[in-house]
């Protein structure tokens, strides 16, 4: 019953507004009006798809249209991503909640020893039963809210 109300919703914002073009800046945007004018206790995460899409019916008031292309965001760090980046949010997602349950069970970051870049030790998660497949790409913790990136850092 509620795919039923779901498509009668899109129907009616497909008719209320334009498709529109809009880039990865607008939604950067709109994202922040969303989360200044959310209510209390409202998680961003309100806006992101079980397959990281992001639920654009939210953000149509604030971008004055419904983009013409998805555009992705990650449950764990809200970060964005545009299409061509759309497997990224999965992987960060996934990679974010083995590294809190590596830190939960060992009181240590699952990184490898003496790397400058601080990359994730895939064989430490593998190791706890945390990552039954590897990503694509490598991740990197951050220093200062120790949150994984797919970006390698800057060598300091």
């Amino acid at each position: 019953m509620s795919f039923w109300r779901k498509k009668e919703k899109e129907k009616h914002i497909s008719e209320e507004y334009d498709v529109i073009d809009v880039t990865l800046d607008d939604i950067r945007r709109a994202v922040g009006e969303f989360a200044d004018q959310k209510r209390e206790g409202i998680s961003l995460k309100v806006l992101v798809l079980e397959d990281n899409r992001i639920d654009m019916t939210l953000l149509t008031p604030f971008l004055d249209g419904l983009p013409s292309t998805p555009f992705y965001m990650s449950k764990e760090t809200f970060e964005l991503f545009s299409e061509q980046d759309c497997e990224i949010p999965f992987w960060i997602d996934r990679m974010q909640k083995a590294v809190d349950a590596y830190v939960r069970l060992e009181e240590d970051f699952p990184i490898i020893e003496g790397d400058p870049y601080r990359k994730v030790s895939y064989y430490k998660l593998e190791k706890k039963a945390l990552l039954t497949e590897r990503p694509p790409f490598n991740f990197y913790l951050t220093t200062e809210e120790h949150m994984v990136s797919h970006r390698k850092p800057e060598k300091k």
